[in-house]
């Protein structure tokens, strides 16, 4: 072996572009290289192992991603110059099965393909002569390469157009075949489709390989005497691809991982759908482009997409608050790094994927040296598994922090950082409670900065929930009152609680001693009313609540409030308030309303209060925090006068009651039956 080589496996910071390993070893043969198994071997010829390559980038699996021919300044001015050049490792470093050649001076690169022979061109048709850098820029040298070889390919020569996919359409389309072919749930077809996407993308960005990809799995069906059952069952092996992706993906402590239950089965109907399904994502491909860099607004919408679908998806609902809504309690708030953020029923984990997800650049990097995952940010998010619904939400919430995640992944497509973000991301902050309480089994006290939620509004079964626990000594009805006592007990001393509560915890009676703690406890920034029906399928009457955790005095009590709080009445949350929910974007009063709140927590509301009267038109109030009584119902709109509500449409002049109104009598009688149900269970 040679000395140059010794040198560079004991140089203290040897060059690295991402993941991949650059070899600057001009003096060593390729048969050293593969003796040292620095390289694997694809050739025993020896007039080709006898060569010495100038430099190579070799990725984790011992391939060439790279063959480098290196030229003195002046050798690559002319036409003939460059041809010779090229010639000259060209042949080798197809045989070597080098993914890429390229010739380079210092101040150009000619970058050719291996499998056509021809010349990488850029987007517009023109040679390609961008130079690399390994060592004063590696992260652009790493981009310029991937994108290489997402684009070439033994058909094409050219860099594809970086294109922001949004396969919406798609999703739509994968869900219409699954429910008329197998008359699978929403939420069934939802986690299907997620595993074609993710396999899919998987391929394409070059972290499942041969065997395991996409396009390997479609070519077996042009091989003569394989059936269609025979792809199924070979994409279904233990040795397939599905395994391959349940290795990146590991269960995590809860039992749960992305790739978990199966709607296909070794049958000549399910085979079928199947390649439908392959096929639907190949045609995709050939219309849109590669799934490498994925659309913002489809990992918002992807999810709601397949809610919006079904008319009966009941079940489906509770999975979800519509995005406007979590965008809209996202922006209330500040997400800034050393935070740590909580989801106490986190559903899909859209709160907390949402409170960073304009951010993870900034608040989540890798280290491919050392393959260490870094987080600036602690998220955690909890679901309870249910009878009705098992894992699905868990299941669905790292699936959907996968998406959100896509940038990352596709600027560190390594089966490490796959590993690393499954099991540092993915599993440490989404987690399954299995027991009868769920996240109510233990309160964690102090422990977040921010608590971003909607919880489950039941009452029915709640008395026998807190038979089950001595822990929550402030009342209540409902089990919204006991999620309630968690998230301001689990928030530390001057943390922040944004939260979904139904009318309810503001109305009954029976609210009297939690009320009293919100007010001893807590501030109580804001209170804004949603209208009826603005979560799916149901037509409950919701409110945020803002409460910022007060700071105790030295001797233990707790500091008065005297800031008035802000409420606001909204009609409309962007989107139809029907099953089809259209974007309605000039008619969102809880946009207007969160952007009054930020004007309001930011400037002194002395100074702002009548300009917020003015752009509100109506639908805004400050009131003093004397005004809430823990005996008193809270319902911010019994401080509007009944013109005033006229005017904002709340109320019809000819009635004295809206649908609004009786549909909260109804919710409030309800809610009392139901409490004295549950007394009379425990008398009994």
């Amino acid at each position: 072996m040679s000395e140059q080589l010794n040198q560079s496996k004991e140089f203290s910071k040897p060059i690295y572009i991402g993941e991949w390993r650059v070899y600057d070893i001009g003096a060593t043969t390729l048969r050293d290289l593969v003796k040292e198994r620095i390289i694997n071997s694809h050739t025993k010829d020896s007039a080709v192992l006898n060569k010495k390559p100038d430099a190579l980038v070799v990725d984790t699996n011992k391939e060439i991603v790279l063959y480098v021919e290196s030229k003195d300044d002046g050798n690559l001015n002319s036409e003939k110059q460059i041809i010779d050049a090229i010639k000259q490792e060209f042949d080798i470093s197809k045989k070597v099965k080098a993914k890429i050649y390229a010739v380079r001076d210092s101040e150009k690169t000619i970058w050719m393909n291996p499998l056509t022979g021809n010349a990488i061109m850029d987007e517009h048709g023109n040679k390609l002569f961008t130079n690399i850098y390994p060592v004063s820029n590696p992260k652009e040298t790493e981009k310029l390469i991937k994108r290489i070889l997402s684009s070439i390919s033994k058909d094409n020569d050219r860099l594809l157009k970086e294109k922001y996919l949004n396969p919406t359409d798609l999703a739509v389309k994968i869900h219409q075949k699954l429910w008329i072919t197998k008359n699978v749930s929403p939420s069934t077809a939802l986690y299907t489709f997620v595993e074609f996407f993710l396999f899919k993308y998987l391929s394409d960005l070059g972290v499942l390989k041969g065997m395991y990809s996409f396009d390997y799995l479609r070519s077996l069906y042009e091989i003569d005497g394989t059936t269609e059952v025979d792809v199924l069952n070979t994409y279904l092996s233990d040795n397939g691809a599905r395994a391959k992706m349940k290795e990146l993906f590991p269960e995590g402590s809860d039992g749960t991982g992305i790739i978990n239950g199966n709607v296909f089965h070794e049958d000549d109907g399910d085979a079928k759908v199947f390649r439908a399904i392959l096929d639907a994502f190949k045609v995709y491909e050939n219309d849109n482009g590669k799934f490498i860099n994925i659309s913002k607004d489809f990992k918002s919408q992807l999810f709601e997409s397949f809610l919006k679908q079904d008319q009966d998806s009941k079940n489906m609902g509770q999975f979800f608050t519509p995005l406007k809504i979590v965008d809209n309690m996202v922006r209330m708030v500040d997400v800034r790094p050393g935070m740590k953020i909580c989801d106490p029923a986190c559903g899909v984990g859209k709160f907390l994927l949402e409170a960073v997800g304009d951010k993870i650049g900034e608040l989540y990097s890798y280290n491919a040296k050392s393959k260490e995952f870094r987080t600036e940010i602690s998220l955690t998010g909890y679901d309870k598994y249910s009878e009705d619904n098992g894992d699905k939400t868990i299941i669905l919430a790292k699936a959907n922090a996968l998406i959100y995640f896509s940038k990352m992944i596709s600027d560190n497509s390594s089966t490490e950082f796959t590993k690393k973000i499954s099991t540092d991301l993915l599993n440490s902050c989404f987690t399954l409670k299995h027991s009868t309480l769920g996240t109510l089994e233990s309160i964690e006290e102090d422990q977040y900065d921010l608590i971003l939620t909607n919880p489950p509004y039941v009452v029915n079964g709640s008395s026998e929930m807190k038979k089950l626990t001595s822990d929550y000594k402030w009342g209540g009805l409902g089990l919204e009152a006991m999620f309630l006592e968690w998230i301001i007990r689990s928030v530390k001393q001057g943390g922040v609680i944004n939260i979904v509560v139904p009318d309810g915890i503001l109305s009954n009676l029976n609210n009297k001693t939690l009320k009293s703690k919100i007010i001893e406890q807590c501030y109580i920034n804001s209170i804004i009313s949603l209208p009826v029906k603005a979560f799916f399928n149901t037509p409950k009457k919701t409110y945020i609540l803002t409460l910022k955790k007060k700071k105790k005095n030295d001797d233990g009590t707790y500091p008065l409030q005297k800031e008035a709080v802000f409420c606001y009445i909204c009609s409309s949350i962007g989107e139809t308030l029907d099953v089809y929910r259209f974007d309605t974007p000039d008619n969102n009063d809880l946009k207007d309303a969160v952007d009054n709140y930020n004007l309001w927590r930011n400037t002194e509301p002395q100074i702002i209060e009548e300009v917020i009267t003015k752009r509100a038109k109506g639908r805004f109030k400050s009131i003093p925090i004397s005004d809430f009584k823990p005996s008193e119902n809270w319902i911010i709109e019994n401080w509007w006068t009944e013109e005033e509500q006229i005017l904002l449409g709340l109320r019809k002049e000819v009635k004295k009651q809206t649908i609004d109104d009786f549909i909260m009598l109804i919710n409030e009688t309800e809610e009392v039956m139901q409490s004295i149900r549950g007394e009379l269970e425990c008398l009994k």
